[in-house]
């Protein structure tokens, strides 16, 4: 095994001199700032004008997708009612009241779906892969989540990707790469997060290990997509070639796994607590399954808490003086703590330790998020848009904030295959007989 190199502290400072404006002035000259004048209006956002090509499904790909559509790409998503994407007949998260079969209404589906394109495009047969193939030679961009061996059963590998459109992007999001042994597995979140460690971590000891749930994996996944095309995208503006992203959904969680792995066996799952900070916990507070979650990280901080709950001389207490002497005091401090936190509202709880520095806060589930948070509201994270279908309901806001590009929520998700014509037309150029054609074969369904 070959041993990591790992540079002393200040090895590479002559780094920094060289590349420092004072060292350089004198034989280059700066390139110009980028920057618009103060007081400019928001411009467009910041991928307006890329396409991209979407044939992922589930939530992995399409999270990726989502986010390059929040911010300004055209992103057109392939489906068919032969082979809908599964969340739009999922049996939960429906925003009707009536029976789940209308593939519009899945609130799953139209949280990740938003802002996108439809076309229906059946893609079992050689008429329509052809036209999957004109689609791509207008693209910019091609997502799929599939297993390593279904796009070369289509004969859209790599090789004859970039032979139709040398430009594209290709981001592939198989769970395990398109390389290795174990290339062609499918793959879920739930066991993504399990083959790299992060369920073995999660639960409250080695013999109760309790899983990961809704598709953390995947999120993980869809975001080191949408940064890996960005990059790739930078690239192709200086080279003007497009490339391929093997992401692997397992590596992309390994590469989360954090100082975990330092730690080798003697790491296993241990609930709520933390080995060095104390206390760390959830305790209950005030009302029906309230609870609070407090993290005290030093001895300042436990001070703090002292003051709040009124026994200030446990700041100075021997058996809970310090961490180590605290994590040895567990029943002690949790019953304090716990004593304390009951008398009141888990939100006022967490206001008093804030005040005083003490990092704390209210567990919270989904409808507290979306119709309670203070801080949310404030900023108007969750925004309100009309379904043809679904009705009107609110969205997850766009996280990251540009000033100069912002992203934005400018659709709600689409009906199946609404953007068929449309896309057919203005990208590929076909005209209204051929799309018809195409219809009447069962190419468009």
């Amino acid at each position: 095994m070959q041993e990591l190199d790992v540079p002393a502290p200040g090895a590479d400072q002559d780094v920094v001199r060289e590349r420092s404006p004072r060292s350089s002035a004198a034989t280059s000259t700066p390139a110009p700032a980028r920057t618009a004048p103060v007081g400019q209006a928001p411009t467009a956002p910041a991928l307006q004008g890329i396409r991209v090509l979407d044939l992922t499904w589930v939530l992995a790909g399409p999270y990726c997708t989502k986010i390059l559509a929040d911010h300004g790409a055209d992103v057109i998503k392939v489906e068919s009612s032969g082979r809908p994407d599964p969340t739009r007949f999922a049996p939960f998260m429906h925003l009707s009241r009536g029976p789940h079969t209308d593939p519009n209404t899945n609130g799953y589906f139209n949280e990740v779906n938003r802002n996108k394109r439809s076309i229906a495009l059946d893609t079992r047969t050689d008429e329509s892969v052809a036209v999957l193939r004109e689609l791509i030679a207008h693209s910019d961009v091609l997502v799929e989540n599939f297993s390593s061996t279904v796009t070369r059963k289509l004969g859209l590998g790599y090789e004859e990707l970039s032979r139709i459109n040398p430009d594209l992007v290709y981001v592939s999001m198989s769970g395990m790469g398109h390389t290795g042994p174990r290339n062609g597995w499918v793959s879920y979140a739930d066991t993504v997060s399990a083959s790299a460690g992060l369920t073995g971590l999660t639960g409250w000891g080695p013999d109760d290990v309790v899983g990961v749930i809704y598709g953390h994996g995947d999120i993980v996944a869809g975001l080191q997509a949408a940064l890996a095309t960005v990059a790739v995208l930078e690239h192709r503006a200086v080279t003007g070639r497009g490339q391929h992203v093997d992401l692997s959904q397992l590596e992309a969680i390994a590469a989360h796994m954090g100082t975990s792995l330092l730690g080798g066996p003697a790491v296993k799952p241990s609930g709520n607590t933390h080995p060095s900070w104390s206390p760390q916990g959830v305790y209950r507070c005030l009302g029906a399954d309230r609870w609070l979650a407090i993290s005290v990280r030093d001895d300042t901080e436990w001070a703090a808490l002292c003051e709040v709950i009124g026994r200030p001389e446990l700041a100075t207490d021997e058996r809970t003086r310090t961490a180590e002497t605290r994590r040895h005091a567990t029943h002690l401090v949790d019953a304090v703590l716990g004593e304390w936190t009951r008398t009141l509202p888990a939100d006022a709880a967490a206001e008093s330790f804030q005040a005083h520095g003490v990092p704390a806060g209210a567990v919270q589930d989904g409808r507290e998020l979306v119709e309670h948070d203070p801080q949310l509201r404030a900023r108007s994270f969750y925004v309100r848009k009309e379904h043809p279908v679904a009705g009107a309901f609110l969205h997850e806001g766009v996280p990251i904030r540009l000033t100069r590009t912002p992203g934005g929520i400018r659709e709600a998700a689409p009906m199946l295959g609404a953007d068929t014509d449309a896309v057919l037309s203005e990208v590929a150029g076909f005209s209204t007989e051929r799309i018809q054609r195409l219809r009447e074969a069962g190419v468009l369904r």
